[in-house]
């Protein structure tokens, strides 16, 4: 059973997804508690699946995109997203609420690799269609 999360927790979370490398002394030290709480509150937060992963954010000059994905009717969203989630250059997929259905974040390094995922995705008998926008530009929260 997932404990409530209070402030402190939200306060490491945070600054975790700013910078998931960041020493928890340095946590500890910001949010004026102790190291041990940090890494105790962090142990417990993964344990709880509250976080979930590591990640890191790189400047690439990869081709960077969003495909926003439409289903028919009485499908089920997680099944295509699942799907599309495992293609190799998808990077994250969120089943989202508006027009589309799914959207899902490209990194690949050329725009024929681009293509073949929106291909791919097309060719799913339950997608009804795809928008894709090409990310320009970055920019990261915090930095």
């Amino acid at each position: 059973m997932r404990s409530v999360i209070d402030y402190l927790d939200e306060k490491i979370i945070e600054l975790l997804k700013k910078d998931s490398r960041r020493p928890f002394v340095d946590i500890a030290n910001q949010l004026k508690v102790s190291e041990g709480t940090v890494r105790s509150r962090v142990r417990k937060l993964v344990e709880e699946d509250v976080i979930q992963t590591f990640t890191i954010k790189t400047s690439s000059k990869n081709v960077k995109a969003v495909i926003e994905v439409k289903i028919n009717v009485n499908i089920n969203t997680s099944d295509v997203a699942a799907q599309i989630a495992r293609f190799e250059g998808v990077s994250e997929v969120f089943e989202v609420t508006g027009e589309e259905d799914v959207v899902a974040i490209i990194d690949v390094t050329s725009s024929p690799q681009l293509n073949e995922i929106i291909e791919r995705i097309r060719r799913f008998d339950n997608v009804q269609s795809t928008r894709t926008r090409l990310i320009l530009k970055e920019h990261f929260g915090g930095t």
